[in-house]
């Protein structure tokens, strides 16, 4: 950067895209090759604008070559930016196009960008949202580790409810802190530097946080897997595991078949959502490559099943229409409020004035879940009916939600048993 006159600087610019396999420049197929583009102009601080000429570099392999070329200059390169005084949000947009004729080989259409423009206010309200959202995904873990405990400390106390706890329900939750432990493990031993690759300029202590927040995980996993050993030791002892085991088989040959279309309907988005060209390109940053993948789309769904982690406890407990009080109201409640606040938290940062990079995000990360106005609303709706209805069922019966002519049905319930000694007297009687 040099500079010019009072209103004009002197830039030089390195572009770099890489576009999808099928994206054409010209006569040319792309095919994931990174497209450079070097760049000299002019930027004027009070307008903003950004003009330059600049050149791109060739493949060797032209369809129509007419001269022995390796960089195309004849292009030109305009961008909008805010100006240098600016504090609100701002977005940049510009173009690349061509200056060469339409018959030339070396011609190519109208390139539009799109990005975002970041100052050093915006960056430091990034620095403390980050340090913010650590300190909710701490809180959060915690509280997740304290409503495990109080229902194994219910199950200890009800020893007869651990049988009428819906395995499937159990499995999902551990899971839930399982695989964000398989998947970032290396957070444990503190490399987690150098694939985050944070450019805030964090000094580290973002890392230190990854790694408190990794081992509250693997605590409240560790409960969540006595809860769920202790669960099947029961079903092994329990005099009924026959009926048991047939209507958790019923809540798997249900459930299996809703997860798996649910898979199925965010892969055939993702698949949809890329099946054509978008007419935007968006600059890429060395550090950030924004790229989507199928693999996300099922994070987010995951993230959707553990939201509704009480559904295979519901059909559980309406095929064996059992009332036992099971969930502690702690568990199935406090668990609950755990998976809707980001939702809510993510409503509140949607609707503030700061401007945030999406791949700093930390509590109620996008990739983790389904997040936008509508989902937001829909998810804690749907969660906090789902647990309306585990009240009603332990209150008055695992079908109370089914009309009337429905529930007429044989159920489990407990009854008094007669020892030996107990029967002769009756029988002398």
């Amino acid at each position: 950067m040099h500079s010019g006159t009072n209103s004009r600087l002197n830039l030089s610019y390195r572009i770099t895209f890489t576009p999808s396999s099928d994206f054409e420049l010209g006569d040319q197929v792309l095919s994931n090759r990174s497209v450079d583009f070097s760049a000299e102009g002019t930027y004027n601080k009070e307008n903003g604008m950004l003009c330059m000429i600049g050149c791109r570099h060739l493949v060797s392999h032209i369809k129509h070559p007419t001269r022995n070329e390796t960089t195309d200059c004849k292009i030109l390169i305009t961008m909008q930016f805010a100006s240098l005084n600016s504090k609100a949000r701002a977005d940049i947009k510009g173009s690349i196009e061509s200056t060469r004729g339409k018959e030339d080989p070396l011609y190519f259409a109208k390139l539009q960008i799109s990005s975002h423009s970041i100052y050093i206010k915006q960056a430091a309200d990034s620095i403390w949202r980050m340090d913010i959202e650590i300190l909710l995904v701490l809180v959060t873990n915690t509280l997740s580790c304290i409503f495990v405990g109080l229902q194994l400390y219910h199950v200890s106390k009800h020893p007869d409810a651990l049988p009428f706890l819906s395995f499937v329900m159990l499995l999902v939750l551990t899971l839930g802190h399982m695989i964000p432990l398989l998947l970032n493990f290396e957070a444990m031993f503190g490399a987690a530097s150098s694939r985050q690759n944070v450019f805030l300029g964090s000094g580290g202590w973002l890392e230190v946080n990854e790694i408190v927040v990794r081992m509250v995980t693997m605590v409240a996993f560790l409960l969540q897997f006595r809860l769920l050993q202790l669960t099947w030791s029961s079903r092994q002892t329990a005099e009924s595991r026959k009926n048991l085991w047939l209507c958790e088989r019923r809540v798997v040959y249900l459930s299996l078949p809703l997860y798996v279309a649910g898979g199925l309907i965010a892969w055939y988005a993702h698949h949809w959502k890329n099946s054509y060209n978008r007419p935007y390109l968006q600059t890429r940053h060395r550090f950030y490559q924004p790229q989507h993948y199928p693999w996300d789309d099922f994070k987010s769904y995951a993230g959707l099943i553990l939201d509704g982690f009480l559904l295979p406890q519901i059909v559980f407990n309406l095929f064996l229409n059992s009332s036992e009080h099971a969930l502690s109201l702690s568990f199935y409640m406090g668990t609950t409020i755990v998976r809707l606040l980001p939702h809510a938290y993510d409503l509140y940062r949607a609707h503030s004035s700061s401007w945030y990079l999406d791949l700093s995000y930390i509590y109620a990360n996008h990739r983790q879940d389904f997040y936008s106005t509508s989902w937001n609303i829909i998810i804690p709706i749907g969660g906090l009916l789902f647990a309306a209805i585990i009240y009603s069922q332990q209150r008055f019966g695992g079908r109370c939600i089914l009309p009337k002519r429905f529930r007429a049905s044989s159920g489990y319930e407990k009854v008094p048993t007669i020892n030996s000694e107990e029967m002769t007297t009756y029988s002398q009687q």
